[in-house]
């Protein structure tokens, strides 16, 4: 009478509702192993009779009641009772059940916890962008054209900010600190916090929410090179956002006390990722970088053909203490800019500026959509709140298509990670998982032959 012990169709009993992802089919296969089926890397163990007159080697498959389930060679499978064998193979049985229950009992834990995982907003921990090269100083003594590849490499690298305040001459980078200290004095602090916090949480949703965001039915609906492009794109700005703008961390205040290149270089820190993965995927896309032909140069004057792609675009430079800058930064069109803004925030009340109604309009457009959606319990609940948003994106997507944006290899400047499980919003996450063996057990070979 044949044995046998179902394990692929006890799985999927146990898994009937769930929403699988993909490998755990693969991850069942290789486990059942654990908890029953033959496998030949596994040694038998010996087993001998209670009064001693039999000894076979077989493998231990599990323990059903007071029998031990045995496969002996060719194969066969066999049920002995425990109390018709001697006290060392009464031992052994009971030790491999409880490890056998032991690692059971791991794989359901580790199933559920793979299957919480999977239902998540996000992964855990939340990827992020590769650390970008660190910033490196201009060497002035390298001319215009090294000034200018210096700039376009530091950018490329996501330190574009800092690098740009370093490659103004002392005097313009002391009037930039200084007017800029004064515009914060003149900031409504709580309606600027308003606004960026209202801005910032967008970045927020898009990052911790990824998995429901991007598996919004209608992204799921588009090209999936496309899909994927979008989400590289949209999960690099939205960590520009959230890093960026969190009201706890730009510190406007202490623009008051700290020297701006200090705060800069903070604010480059959180930035530069984030800008080296966008510079990276743009590169991806097939946009080239800029380069220079100096056409002329002579007397702290050049003239420069820059290059993007097919466009060509002639730019004058001049030097101003010892910097090259473009011609319309010159001192005299500098200083009447900066008089500008001075004049402008001495007819501007301490505190009045982005007050009332602009730091009230901002959280008026955004808040409806997004608290609904930061507070979703569920991919079901986000997407339902999202949906507008993605409605009034579908025309951007379908351009996206129309112009045959794909991804390509190597695009994630975050590695893998995003949405790898997938997700249906019309199915709920189920684990149902009793691991006890169902055995339907017909003798091959009688006990007594044992």
């Amino acid at each position: 009478m044949p044995l046998s012990i179902d394990f692929r169709r006890h799985a999927k009993v146990a898994l009937r509702h769930a929403i699988v992802w993909p490998g755990i089919a693969a991850l069942f296969t290789f486990t059942s192993g654990l908890v029953g089926s033959t496998s030949p890397a596994v040694a038998a163990e010996r087993w001998t009779s209670l009064d001693g007159s039999s000894t076979v080697e077989a493998e231990f498959i599990g323990l059903w009641g007071n029998n031990v389930v045995l496969e002996l060679p060719g194969p066969r499978r066999v049920t002995v009772s425990v109390d018709n064998l001697i006290a060392d193979s009464r031992i052994q049985a009971r030790r491999l059940g409880e490890e056998q229950s032991r690692r059971r009992a791991e794989l359901r834990q580790q199933i559920l916890a793979d299957a919480k995982e999977a239902a998540a907003p996000a992964p855990t921990p939340l990827p992020a962008p590769p650390t970008p090269p660190p910033y490196q100083r201009l060497n002035s003594s390298g001319g215009l054209l090294a000034q200018l590849e210096w700039l376009d490499q530091q950018n490329k690298n996501g330190h574009g900010l800092i690098a740009a305040f370093d490659s103004l001459p002392l005097n313009y980078q002391n009037d930039l600190e200084r007017l800029l200290r004064a515009s914060v004095a003149k900031l409504d602090r709580q309606g600027m916090r308003q606004i960026l916090g209202s801005v910032h949480s967008v970045g927020d949703l898009v990052v911790t929410r990824q998995r429901w965001f991007f598996s919004h039915p209608r992204l799921q609906a588009i090209d999936a090179d496309a899909r994927d492009t979008l989400k590289s794109v949209l999960l690099s700005i939205g960590g520009l956002i959230r890093d960026g703008l969190d009201p706890d961390q730009l510190k406007l205040d202490e623009l008051a006390s700290t020297p701006l290149r200090t705060w800069l270089v903070g604010l480059d820190t959180r930035l530069a990722p984030h800008i080296a993965a966008m510079n990276e995927q743009m590169q991806m896309l097939g946009i080239e970088p800029s380069s220079y032909e100096v056409k002329e140069e002579k007397d702290g004057k050049a003239t420069v053909e820059i290059t993007n792609g097919e466009t060509k675009q002639t730019v004058n430079f001049i030097t101003v203490d010892g910097m090259w800058l473009p011609a319309d930064s010159e001192a005299e069109a500098w200083a009447e800019a900066m008089k500008k803004w001075e004049d402008a925030l001495a007819g501007t009340a301490d505190g009045s500026l982005l007050a009332g109604g602009p730091a009230q309009m901002v959280p008026m457009m955004l808040d409806p959509i997004l608290q609904p959606a930061l507070a979703a319990e569920s991919a079901r609940e986000f997407h339902s709140a999202m949906d507008g948003w993605f409605a009034m994106a579908a025309p951007l997507v379908a351009q996206m298509q129309s112009f045959g944006i794909g991804n390509r290899r190597g695009m994630n400047p975050y590695g893998g990670g995003y949405n790898e499980y997938g997700s249906d919003y019309d199915m709920e996450m189920e684990m149902e998982m009793d691991m006890d063996m169902e055995m339907e057990m017909e003798m091959e070979m009688d006990m007594d032959e044992f």
